[in-house]
Order: structure tokens, then sequence, then C-alpha cells
């Protein structure tokens, strides 16, 4: 096996750098082909050299095997061959693995090389314009860094668009709590196409009544205070995953819980971000509750605690 050479992504300084709620991020630049990439470094655990890679049966051609790192066994995924987007350096010896974390799982990305880390605000990121390509849900943000357009990788969708893991692919949740779920309006607010789309669909499946849908903080935000006036309706409680363009969870909670008028609304975190070593951050904003993606019949269970808190706070 190559000698491994880790080369520093600072995720220990970020986390201590950046604070609860103030929309801000650090990105891991990177290249794929000719083409500028990046992810939050709160995914990233290192970059290391090229590996020796033990061939997987039955994968998709991205998937070019497994490798052992220190004793524990990830799945190198080629980006290349994923987005179809070829090599612009023939030599092989000369990219890049990035190993990342969430979910509590380990994934590797061959990348054709890295570029460095570079903080920013979330108000920088821009959505993604609706677009049918195949792995249009992968990307969910672009923003402008150094005068070139950045896109930002989702690789959660991209590793169950592979693996289409079975915990991501919920048709219904039993209502075990026996709420009213009909009459429930749910704030989904998620920058993942692909996440989204599923969360709509479990939670609409599940007997869920008005589900709305939001791919950035900033809309949903926009959507609360169009309701404090009457011009919509007004949610039963959010539900809000964490990194998004515009506005990020944190601060979307942050902002909810400093109104007067909305501090009353639940807020449920849902993301891959959320462990035991940052799971304080949530807390400091004020979110009722946070869960780690993808345990989605959690989510649908959790949800309907906090809905039937709600409505009956609302009846009384």
């Amino acid at each position: 096996m190559t000698a491994i050479t880790t080369e520093p992504v600072r995720q220990g300084q970020a986390e201590i750098l950046l604070e609860s709620g103030t929309n801000e991020l650090e990105v891991l630049v990177f290249y794929v082909g000719a083409n500028a990439f990046g992810v939050n470094v709160a995914k990233v655990r290192e970059v290391i050299l090229p590996q020796t890679v033990a061939a997987s049966p039955r994968q998709p051609a991205c998937v070019l095997g497994m490798f052992n790192l220190r004793g524990k066994v990830l799945p190198l995924v080629d980006l290349h061959k994923y987005l179809n987007l070829p090599p612009t350096d023939a030599n092989p010896k000369n990219r890049r693995i990035i190993v990342t974390e969430f979910n509590g799982v380990r994934a590797a990305f061959l990348v054709e090389k890295v570029d460095q880390i570079f903080r920013m605000s979330w108000s920088s990121m821009k959505p993604v314009p609706q677009i049918s390509e195949r792995h249009g849900f992968a990307v969910t943000g672009i923003t402008e860094i150094n005068n070139h357009l950045v896109l930002m990788l989702d690789f959660e969708s991209i590793l169950d668009h592979i693996s289409m893991q079975d915990k991501l692919h919920v048709t219904s949740v039993e209502n075990k709590l026996g709420v009213d779920r009909a009459a429930c309006r749910v704030f989904v607010v998620e920058d993942s196409m692909f996440i989204r789309e599923i969360m709509i669909s479990v939670l609409t499946k599940s007997g869920y009544g008005s589900v709305e849908a939001f791919p950035d903080g900033l809309r949903a935000w926009q959507a609360l205070q169009a309701a404090q006036t009457g011009e919509r309706a007004m949610p039963t409680l959010v539900v809000a995953d964490i990194e998004m363009p515009q506005m990020d969870g944190l601060a979307l909670t942050r902002h909810i819980k400093e109104d007067p008028n909305l501090r009353h609304l639940p807020v449920v975190l849902f993301s891959s971000l959320i462990t035991d070593d940052t799971r304080h951050k949530g807390t400091e904003v004020g979110a009722d509750e946070q869960i780690s993606k993808p345990q989605l019949p959690d989510l649908v269970n959790i949800v309907d605690g906090w809905a039937k808190k709600a409505l009956a706070a609302s009846q009384g």
C-alpha cells in the first residue's frame, strides 16, 4: 500500500473558530477534471495520496473498490466516473483522496487535485437552478471563490444514490402517538433535492396534511415572516438541515427563537453534521431537538412528538 500522506484540513480548528448561528462555513475546494467543487470541512477527515485498492464485485463502475486506512476499510468512489468528467492529468499518481465522515459512515472520494480551505458565509452560496440532469441532485449550492465558480457537492446523496440504503427509502411510518397528522403543516428546509423529495414523500405518505419544502433557510425565514402577517399559513413545526446556501439551519433556528412571535415554533434539526461533539451548536441556538441523518423513521416519530405538543398548545 502506498504510504499515507495526510494534508492539513484543520477540522478541529474549524470547530473552534466557527461559532453557532453565525451563518459561516469552511469549504475545502478540490477539482474533478477542470471543474472546481467544494465540500464542507466539517465532513472531511483528511486528504491522502492514492491507495492500492481491492476491487469489489457487483459494484457500479464509479466504485473502484475498498482500501484499508489504519484498520478501517473504506469504499473508494471515483468522482471522475460518477460525474462523467474526464481527468485533465493523465497521471493517476497525482490525484488525491478525500476521506469523509458523516451519518456515522466513513467513505473516500478520488479527485483530480485538492486546492485549499476557504472561509465564507452561507449568504454567498447561491441555490442551484432546477435541473433534471442525472447528477443534478448532487450539487447543492454554487459560490464564487477567487473569480471561479465552485459547485458544492452533496456527498451524502452521491453515496445514497450508489448504495440505495434501505433506511433512506421508507414509504410510511406508523402513527404510534395517534397524532392528528392531517391537521399539521410541516416546513421542510433541505438544500439537497434528493433528500428533500424523500422527506416530503415519507411525511406525506405517513399522513401529514401539508408539507412545504424550501431549498435554503432564507426562503424558509421569508415564508415564516409572511406567515406572521397572515399572507400564508403558519407551520406547526420546522424540520431543517444545517448546511444550506443563503442561510444555514443554525442561523434559521436562531432567527426563529429570537423572534418573540415565533419562539414557540418547534425546530427539529436533521443533519449529518449532528454528532456528540457538535450537538452543542444546535443547543446554543435553541433547537428543540436534533437528529442525525438518515434516520427517517426516527425523524417522523420525533416530528409526531413535537406536532402533538404544538397541537395541544394551540387548542389549549
